[in-house]
């Protein structure tokens, strides 16, 4: 994908495909075993607050339940690669984009994430998954530009909203998405097995 596709994507939908040669194959099987290895030690994210909460930095939090660990040497590998830092920079039109967040998420059966925006910080979030059994995210790109009020009246009582799409999570693959914006949720995991996320989140620090 182009420089242009990729920023007439970013405008259009709010998403950016990560070219499949932007991260080595090696890599990838460093993160499974790096993820395996450090599962043990990974801290409970168990939110049970009812409802949405918008922050101030226009995030709004809500419930869920995962494991969360922020990795080692093979995710801070790819968090800082140069062809992830410029496919965030081309896609989101900024001068340097600079991971400033990143790590695993284990979801076992029944585990959740109501809808919400992330971190007012993250101009771009990438996701992929570890495992290959780990299901779509529901998101709604057409609230993309409603206020963090806006979007909280709106979705209060709507833990997964109905007339949402699919953002699919790839296998080993990389997308990238404006989840400071657009709300994003994942269902429970309907799975006999625990599966593993990845995600990574850039902001420009050229300002």
């Amino acid at each position: 994908m182009t420089a242009g596709t990729l920023r007439q994507t970013w405008l259009a939908e709010g998403r950016a495909a990560v070219p499949s040669d932007a991260v080595d194959a090696g890599l990838w099987d460093e993160l499974a075993a790096e993820a395996e290895r450090l599962e043990p030690y990974a801290v409970v994210r168990h939110n049970q607050r009812p409802g949405l909460l918008p922050m101030r930095d226009g995030s709004i939090t809500s419930p869920q339940r995962c494991k969360v660990h922020p990795g080692g040497a093979a995710l801070r590998t790819l968090a800082q690669s140069k062809a992830l830092a410029q496919v965030a920079a081309e896609a989101t039109g900024t001068a340097r984009m600079t991971a400033i967040r990143f790590g695993f998420k284990f979801y076992s059966p029944g585990d959740y994430m109501h809808v919400h925006r992330d971190d007012g910080k993250c101009e771009i979030t990438f996701s992929a998954g570890l495992t290959p059994g780990l299901g779509a995210m529901g998101w709604l790109p057409r609230l993309r530009w409603l206020t963090t009020e806006e979007v909280a009246a709106r979705l209060a009582n709507t833990p997964y909203p109905d007339g949402g799409e699919l953002f699919p999570v790839q296998y080993k693959a990389l997308t990238g998405f404006e989840g400071s914006r657009i709300p994003h949720w994942r269902a429970p995991l309907d799975s006999v097995s625990r599966e593993v996320l990845v995600t990574i989140c850039f902001t420009d620090l050229s300002v």
